[in-house]
């Protein structure tokens, strides 16, 4: 069936959601690893939908009268990390910590890691390191489900991404990767993404021009 890509709504919350958690152990399913399966999402996925630092699309299956069917993948980020992580710790990330609660440490082996991980972040989300933001204050996330990889699709989404940054006046954009994730890494260094000085984690970006000026994705 056709593809294409457009700007996501809260409607896609759903689908965006369950994209994360199929996409969300180092590129493969982590249903495995939570009871509460839209964990993964409301860290990495859903609040991009909802915040008004951030931007968001959403690779959309469509039959061939052109009716859409599926969001198979999608592509959100914020042009400056530092706004959207004050935004989310305003309107994010309070609502969240009632409703999921970081565990006492007598009660943490009923736990699974990815669970005390997302239990974790919820209550005290990491931010970027600055020698990160230094190079570029823009980043993004990009998962798409897999009979859907290897066909160009994440490409084109990492385009659309690109012109966004671009028309908000920055240079390059960001993204960190699962250290597991072998197939991650050489999409990304594949279409021109080079490793960043970084502290903690790993940590890839982007010169925009370069990548625009190279017809990556168009």
């Amino acid at each position: 069936m056709p593809l294409h890509l457009r700007k996501a709504t809260l409607a896609d919350e759903g689908a965006v959601s369950r994209i994360c958690l199929l996409t969300g152990d180092a590129g493969k399913s982590a249903e495995h690893l939570f009871k509460k399966p839209e964990m993964p999402g409301l860290v990495y996925a859903v609040p991009y939908l909802h915040l008004d630092s951030a931007w968001r699309y959403v690779l959309v299956e469509t039959d061939d009268a052109g009716v859409e069917k599926d969001v198979v993948g999608y592509v959100v980020g914020s042009s400056n990390c530092r706004a959207f992580e004050a935004d989310a710790e305003k309107n994010w990330w309070p609502p969240l910590r009632p409703r999921y609660p970081k565990p006492e440490d007598a009660d943490r082996d009923a736990y699974t890691g990815a669970e005390l991980y997302y239990l974790d972040f919820i209550a005290n989300p990491a931010l970027t390191g600055q020698e990160v933001l230094d190079v570029y204050p823009a980043f993004l996330h990009i998962n798409i489900l897999p009979p859907h990889q290897g066909k160009g699709w994440g490409t084109k989404m990492i385009r659309q991404a690109a012109l966004q940054v671009q028309a908000d006046g920055e240079k390059g954009l960001w993204v960190g990767i699962d250290s597991r994730n072998d197939n991650g890494r050489q999409f990304y260094k594949a279409i021109g993404f080079e490793k960043m000085e970084s502290k903690e984690g790993e940590y890839y970006g982007l010169d925009i021009k370069k990548f625009l000026d190279s017809g990556r994705g168009a």
